[in-house]
């Protein structure tokens, strides 16, 4: 009797982590539908998908990347005059930034979304919202690439950048924070950081 009740448990546990695994992994292909959705209709400039650049009619399409199955990056600088002779950004790199990260609901992120920045203009906003921001700091976010403790996403998206571009790297959170709640940043939220790449230092 004992032991059969020790296989029912054993059976129930295991049926329980088997659903809680096709749990996360159903939210985690809703936020990435989300995001390829919102990329393609929503964003401004509205952007295909780096695969129909070849048989786009268009001039210098806009367009994402993905880069991995939870990451996608779109620079909008990647048009610019000059941008091919700048210096590319390689692990071992420190990259200087200009930052601020939202959390990406599937709507264009407005002021409520940041959880972090040290942008002057989007702290001088979140102060005006009531927000303490005495300790915020306009000091470029430095990162080496490799070294630097920043989430995987982030690090991700810098790999094949230019110094000077605009990045948006959108990410779920199997890039982010995964089931960690920080701040205003839920379980298992997808996230969006806006950067400029300041300066690169081999």
């Amino acid at each position: 009797m004992k032991l059969r009740l020790l296989f029912a448990l054993v059976a129930a546990a295991a049926m329980m982590t088997v659903v809680g695994c096709n749990d996360d992994d159903k939210n985690v292909e809703s936020a990435r539908t989300t995001i390829e959705r919102y990329l393609t209709s929503s964003h401004s400039p509205r952007l295909i998908p780096e695969s129909e650049v070849a048989n786009s009619i268009v001039y210098n399409p806009p367009f994402y990347e993905k880069l991995n199955q939870d990451l996608y990056r779109y620079i909008a600088t990647y048009y610019d005059q000059g941008r091919q002779e700048r210096d590319q950004v390689e692990w071992g790199d420190q990259v200087e930034l200009r930052v601020t990260a939202y959390v990406f609901s599937g709507s264009t992120p407005n002021i409520s979304a940041v959880y972090y920045t040290n942008e002057q203009s989007v702290i001088e906003s979140l102060a005006k919202g009531g927000l303490d921001t005495q300790y915020w700091t306009t000091e470029p976010m430095v990162v080496k690439l490799g070294e630097t403790n920043i989430i995987k996403g982030v690090e991700e998206s810098l790999l094949g950048c230019r110094e000077g571009d605009r990045v948006e790297a959108y990410m779920t959170s199997k890039l982010a924070y995964d089931d960690k709640a920080i701040g205003i940043v839920k379980k298992e939220a997808s996230v969006l950081w806006v950067y400029t790449i300041e300066k690169l230092t081999r």
